[in-house]
């Protein structure tokens, strides 16, 4: 079988769409659609089936996409044995983020990778929160950042950093409404609240003594996307329950404010994960040692950050 014909199977059934696919790696419309026609005449069967504007695979694709997908990392396996015994870190390394807080941690971490390692290609993707492992498992990835620790015994984990939800708001909110003194006066404030899968996101709160709270306070605005909910706080609409490195830049910015700072959540772990039946290749164990030395002294990189600035 033609690996290229293989590849050409691979991006389409990944960009759902041939045009789509020819755009993106810069290949003719006519290549592709010639090359899927091939398989489907090698096979016998169908592999994509047209709804709307996009291609999904059949019961038929998706098995082969799985048998692509290990033939691709085979061959990627074996273009990196051989970059390693010449000594470099190169090839292409495929890592995936789970969680919201991925383009905060995530990108910063992987450029200043790429300044070190400029052999390196990254391919990165983001996976959403209820995406199953086994997914993952077929996706062919070499590790996963992921919020919090992973179930799956199959995984293992190096622990990178912890993180913590605090309550931040902006002075211009602050100074409408009042400074909150005690966790009850969050009561007669607005909330900027996460919609959870099933319910919506508690403040759930401990101060150095022991003492807890969990509140839900009156909503100003709900959603499934943290960018959103940091958008409005320093809008000035509400107080907002967020990760401490999340709001570190519009913090430093005095776009926002901590508010009771000595009330916090509880500490979570922030992991990199991969599978133990999967070879660990040199470019990876480089990129594992990067991302710890990374997490450790992350203020002293000086690399792009992203945040929310107020304009005009």
């Amino acid at each position: 079988m033609d690996l290229s014909i293989i590849d050409c199977f691979v991006k389409v059934a990944d960009a759902r769409s041939i045009s789509a696919a020819a755009r993106l790696h810069r290949l003719p419309k006519s290549t592709l659609s010639h090359r899927i026609r091939q398989l489907e005449d090698e096979f016998g069967v169908e592999l994509f089936v047209r709804e709307g504007h996009h291609l999904h695979v059949t019961d038929a694709g998706s098995e082969l996409l799985r048998h692509a997908r290990r033939i691709q990392a085979s061959c990627e396996d074996a273009a990196t044995a051989m970059a390693e015994m010449r000594h470099e870190v190169a090839g292409t390394l495929r890592v995936g983020s789970t969680g919201e807080f991925g383009t905060t941690i995530t990108s910063e971490l992987l450029f200043a990778f790429r300044q070190n390692y400029p052999q390196v290609v990254l391919d990165v993707m983001f996976l959403t929160s209820r995406q199953p492992f086994s997914d993952v498992t077929e996706l062919a990835l070499d590790g996963i950042f992921h919020w919090g620790e992973p179930s799956e015994i199959d995984y293992v984990s190096r622990r990178l950093a912890t993180a913590s939800y605090g309550l931040y708001a902006s002075p211009d909110y602050l100074e409408r409404h009042g400074l909150p003194e005690t966790t009850e006066d969050l009561a007669r404030h607005r909330g900027l609240i996460f919609r959870q899968p099933t319910r919506p996101q508690s403040w759930y709160l401990a101060d150095a003594q022991g003492a807890e709270t969990d509140i839900l306070p009156p909503v100003s605005c709900m959603t499934n996307d943290y960018w959103t909910l940091k958008y409005f706080a320093v809008a000035g609409e509400g107080i907002a329950y967020l990760p401490g490195f999340f709001v570190e830049t519009e913090c430093e910015h005095g776009l926002l404010a901590p508010v009771l700072p000595h009330w916090r959540s509880p500490e979570t772990a922030i992991n990199l994960i991969y599978s133990r039946r999967r070879h660990v290749s040199r470019r990876f164990r480089a990129f594992a040692d990067f991302c710890a030395d990374f997490y450790r002294d992350r203020e002293k990189g000086r690399v792009p950050r992203y945040y929310v600035e107020r304009v005009g």
